[in-house]
């Protein structure tokens, strides 16, 4: 039975990557061959002990969400998977005795609720402190049977590193389009996009330009973007953390630019495999120093509500701050939000503060 999943499980590796196939489909099928079965794709960061599952078969929402603000801590798996070897799948019971194993809160109450036995986990990708696993839980005990998935798992290893790095190397253009957008052709603005731990992923020739000069941004010795402005710099280093709650974009002045700030919103197995990011619009700066609202709305014929939730999202708030804001549901605030982009003709947060500050839309 493994032997032809596996190769069908193959194909729907690269089928998800050229965009035919979903990465739920995928992990669907593998979570077929395992009784019981919850597979994940999740990370957990060693250093601040924050961890999410980006993508479940075999489990709801609610309980991945518990997993992440709970029980990640509880996990014994994770307190070593930075030991683990990349690309070997493992079985439970080489990390932690199951004797030990089956004496934890997690699981007692996290795992047993739910009839879950034992997991069977492999380590795709690691980034500073942070690992990226693939993994499925079971409810059969039996290790000698776990082993034949965990073996499965390493022969999926290579097709699935070779996704984080199409991801995560700019061969992907999708993947870079979605950071930093057609505004990394636009000839009068200067575009970068920093991955985890400030590292250069794209940057347009505008933005190659100032890189090199090194008066505004520029490049450290290891290759990691380094900010002059040291408020901005720290921002950015938020936003490029786990966790970040904080607004999604942020307008600063440096001198003659001005920076716009915007944190990418990249969700399930697209933000799995392509890690965070965010990109750094940099134009020169114009005498404005607030979004002109209402010149947007009478240019592009907003209603009330959509004028309302154009000055939101225009001041870095999301839809769901807008919602509290202005105290309606969030559905209604997504649908005016969609409203106000099809007027605009700009389909981001960054497009519509680069239009509400009187710069032509992006190209």
């Amino acid at each position: 039975m493994i032997e032809p999943a596996e190769r069908e499980l193959t194909d729907l590796i690269y089928a998800a990557l050229l965009g035919e196939k979903s990465w739920q489909e995928f992990l669907d099928r593998l979570n077929a061959l395992i009784p019981g079965g919850v597979s994940t794709l999740f990370f957990h960061d060693q250093k601040s002990g924050e961890g999410g599952i980006s993508l479940a078969a075999g489990l709801d929402a609610d309980t991945a969400r518990d997993y992440a603000a709970y029980y990640v801590g509880l996990n014994p798996w994770m307190h070593n998977v930075a030991r683990t070897p990349l690309g070997t799948g493992i079985i439970g019971e080489r990390i932690v005795p199951r004797d030990a194993f089956v004496r934890t809160e997690y699981y007692a109450d996290f795992l047993r609720r739910r009839e879950i036995e034992a997991g069977v986990g492999v380590t795709l990708w690691r980034e500073e402190t942070c690992s990226f696993l693939l993994s499925t839980l079971t409810t059969r005990i039996d290790p000698a049977e776990n082993q034949h998935v965990a073996d499965l798992l390493t022969r999926l290893s290579p097709h699935l590193t070779r996704a984080f790095r199409y991801y995560r190397t700019g061969r992907s253009g999708g993947a870079l389009a979605q950071f930093g957008g057609s505004l990394l052709d636009a000839p009068d603005v200067a575009v970068i996009v920093v991955g985890e731990g400030m590292r250069l992923r794209a940057a347009s020739p505008q933005a190659e330009a100032l890189l090199s000069a090194g008066t505004v941004v520029g490049l450290t010795a290891m290759g990691t973007l380094r900010l002059r402005d040291e408020a901005s710099a720290a921002l950015l280093k938020r936003m490029l953390s786990r966790g970040y709650t904080g607004p999604r974009s942020r307008v600063v002045h440096l001198g003659a630019y001005r920076l716009t700030l915007v944190k990418a919103e990249a969700e399930g197995a697209t933000g799995y495999f392509s890690g965070l990011a965010a990109t750094l619009i940099l134009e020169e700066a114009r005498p404005a120093d607030a979004p002109d609202i209402g010149w947007l709305a009478r240019s592009y014929g907003l209603s009330p509500a959509e004028r309302r939730v154009a000055e939101g999202i225009a001041a870095g708030l999301t839809p769901i701050q807008v919602a509290e804001r202005v105290g309606t549901g969030l559905e209604t605030v997504r649908g005016q939000l969609k409203a106000v982009y099809a007027k605009t003709g700009v389909n981001s947060q960054a497009g519509l503060v680069r239009i509400a500050f009187g710069f032509p839309p992006p190209r």
